[in-house]
């Protein structure tokens, strides 16, 4: 009997402290992402972004994208031909290629925006230099505050 509590003991204070991290850890970059997604103010500060109209947001786009701070895996947008293009540099691209990711860039949903970034960065793709400001630009339309 002694030992089955000792083990439940061990159970419960491991519990226990698994909780407290998650709490501690977890908890505090959901809810950055969460006001940064509700168009509030996000409890980390932003420092460093380059976007003009990120304003007092605490994570930019860009540095969303980047970083891939939303998503862990790919997704495709039904653009499963911009794997072609792996390994290219962003000034590697034709006219004609450069169409090809302007074609699925803005057939996107606005907020499919930031995921399909980041999914092609989890997918090794790096876009045309030209498209990658478009990009930034329309994840700065869409995610900028109401009212400006």
């Amino acid at each position: 009997m002694k030992p089955a509590l000792i083990l439940l003991a061990i159970l419960v204070l491991g519990g226990a402290i698994v909780w407290i991290i998650d709490r501690l850890f977890y908890h505090k970059q959901d809810a950055a992402l969460t006001a940064d997604e509700t168009g509030q103010e996000a409890v980390t500060a932003k420092q460093g972004c380059t976007d003009e109209s990120c304003g007092i947001r605490s994570i930019c786009p860009s540095e969303q994208i980047l970083a891939g701070v939303c998503r862990q895996e790919a997704t495709y947008y039904d653009d499963e031909e911009l794997d072609a293009f792996a390994g290219r540099g962003e000034n590697d691209y034709t006219d004609q290629e450069m169409e090809q990711w302007r074609d699925v860039l803005y057939t996107l949903q606005p907020a499919d925006l930031l995921g399909w970034g980041q999914s092609i960065k989890h997918r090794g793709l790096t876009m045309p230099a030209a498209i990658r400001e478009e990009f930034l630009q329309l994840a700065a339309e869409q995610h900028a505050p109401l009212g400006q």
